[in-house]
């Protein structure tokens, strides 16, 4: 049988994709990895957990399975790939697709500069009287020159939509936090867990927060 990421799972079982991953966490439902690491289910497993899977979801998803297929295939005439290989393609363009349709990333409002005060007048000193000293030596000094620094700009962090998506810290993408799932329910701290998925144990408390 073929085998289907996390988004198209959720369209055939009619389940969100929030419920698939906590299945996967608590070891309910079965994944594997593909070539680039990403979970993946067989439909057998699906049809074992939940039962009949829609039929109206599998024809959408073949459908474009095959719109797809055709435009690489087009595309790539002079290139061999493997099964494998072009299945792993297909996946990921279906899944780009069909994730279109849900607003991922949050554009910061830029705010208008605020304009300085007009400073004060400073008010103008009267002139002392001048009293007559003894002229003491002084002690040149030594300038230093001034080093103009480059100004370097740091880069604006990249936005991760999928942790946008579901309230989770920037660093969390799709894999980690299913990682961090399982072991969580494995009985692991967030200290042993930091040191399989190389997260702060900031990040990973906090993930197992929004995902419990």
């Amino acid at each position: 049988m073929a085998i289907h990421n996390i988004t198209d799972s959720a369209l055939l079982v009619k389940k969100s994709r929030r419920t698939i991953q906590r299945y996967i966490a608590s070891g309910k439902l079965t994944m594997v990895s593909n070539s680039l690491g990403k979970p993946q289910i067989d439909t057998s497993e699906l049809i074992r957990v939940f039962g009949v899977l829609s039929k109206v979801s599998q024809k959408r998803i073949a459908k474009k399975s095959q719109s797809v297929a055709a435009k690489l295939l087009r595309k790539n005439n002079s290139i061999n790939l493997t099964p494998n290989e072009l299945e792993d393609i297909i996946s990921r363009a279906v899944e780009k697709a069909l994730s279109k349709a849900i607003p991922l990333l949050i554009e910061d409002k830029k705010t208008a500069p605020i304009a300085e005060e007009n400073p004060e007048p400073i008010p103008e000193l009267m002139p002392e009287s001048i009293t007559p000293t003894v002229p003491v030596a002084h002690k040149k000094r030594k300038l230093i020159p001034v080093i103009n620094r480059p100004f370097i700009a740091k880069k604006k962090e990249r936005k991760n939509g999928y942790a946008a998506a579901f309230g989770l810290p920037n660093v969390i993408t799709e894999v980690i936090h299913l990682q961090i799932m399982k072991l969580h329910s494995e009985g692991l701290t967030s200290r042993e867990i930091e040191k399989k998925v190389s997260v702060s144990q900031a990040s990973i408390q906090r993930t197992i927060t929004v995902s419990t």
